[in-house]
């Protein structure tokens, strides 16, 4: 395990190189009726926030469960529903891309899966199940490389299907799938850094109401990341946290022009605070210019990097998980 983690911080870990398609197509524990029921759970998830995303557009800025707005182009201007449009598109194109790779790969639904399906090994875990590179959940194996077989392309059976794929150990991750992998990084982060923003920052419990609409921009879609976070088989990378430190550093930016330009939040003017700020006393160009640089640094260059350092914990916890069920499993 140790190895591995300092394998971490090799400077090609920043890229998305190392993996295979097959990573962001199956899950990490094992499934009945793969691929038909991953690729419904993808679907459902993607379907359920966009419903939701609509809804909450429809009512955003009307009485009783918000303060009236001036706009709703101005829902845009919030760094929370930034947020949950990122973790909508990861869900769509993790989705899309889990349905076209099974279709072209014609696999079969199987009832029965193979114990330690899904498992990332290490150089000891790997020694004979070593197939050209990759575990048999499509991370690339650290190992010694044998003679004459480093460009062949082998048959590789899928545990979940029976069936085979062709893999080559020069092949890249897939454009939609580095897309995937993208927003996997960039969503999993903020919606923690939103929720927890929210609930301790933001929300005032002698004022404010805990409505559907903030549960699910502020509570649901967290939900959402750890289960997700717990079933997927993609892996996580410690120094993908500059994804979502640059996902920060473009909101504060365009928060800066949209200041700039003369645009301002969507209420009437407050007589103490004015209506400049986006975030009462931490995000407010013009009243609050040095404490929103502070906030700026702060979130870009400590909040984002040390929030994905927690999910590559629990990325780490659901690896050994599944070793310990696959362990288990093994002597039955």
């Amino acid at each position: 395990m140790m190895d591995e983690f300092k394998r971490e911080f090799q400077l090609k870990n920043f890229g998305f190189g190392g993996v295979s398609d097959r990573s962001f197509v199956v899950p990490q524990a094992r499934w009945c009726f793969q691929p038909v029921t991953w690729i419904l759970y993808r679907f459902a998830a993607a379907i359920y926030l966009t419903v939701w995303w609509i809804v909450i557009l429809i009512y955003w800025g009307e009485p009783p469960y918000y303060k009236q707005a001036d706009t709703k182009a101005k829902w845009f201007i919030y760094v929370s529903n930034w947020s949950y449009l990122c973790l909508g598109i990861y869900f769509w194109t993790s989705a899309i891309g889990t349905l076209v790779y099974h279709k072209n790969t014609k696999f079969k639904v199987s009832s029965t899966i193979t114990a330690g399906e899904g498992l990332e090994l290490s150089p000891i875990d790997a020694k004979d199940q070593i197939t050209n590179g990759y575990d048999n959940h499509g991370h690339q194996i650290y190992a010694e490389p044998q003679e004459n077989n480093s460009h062949e392309d082998v048959e590789k059976q899928d545990s979940t299907t029976g069936m085979t794929e062709n893999t080559s150990s020069n092949k890249s991750l897939s454009w939609n799938f580095k897309v995937t992998w993208l927003f996997q990084n960039i969503s999993f982060t903020a919606a923690f850094f939103v929720t927890l923003l929210f609930w301790i920052l933001d929300f005032d419990p002698e004022t404010g109401t805990v409505t559907v609409f903030n549960l699910h921009i502020h509570g649901i879609n967290l939900l959402f990341v750890l289960v997700d976070q717990f079933l997927i088989g993609s892996p996580y990378r410690i120094l993908h946290f500059i994804h979502p430190s640059l996902m920060a550093l473009v909101y504060f930016i365009f928060t800066a022009i949209y200041y700039a330009a003369g645009g301002l939040n969507e209420y009437a003017p407050d007589e103490v605070n004015g209506n400049t700020y986006l975030y009462k006393g931490s995000l407010d160009w013009e009243r609050e210019t040095i404490t929103t640089a502070v906030v700026m640094v702060g979130v870009v260059f400590v909040a984002a990097p040390l929030l994905h350092l927690v999910l590559y914990g629990f990325y780490r916890i659901r690896r050994t998980l599944e070793r310990f069920e696959s362990c288990r499993m093994s002597r039955h």
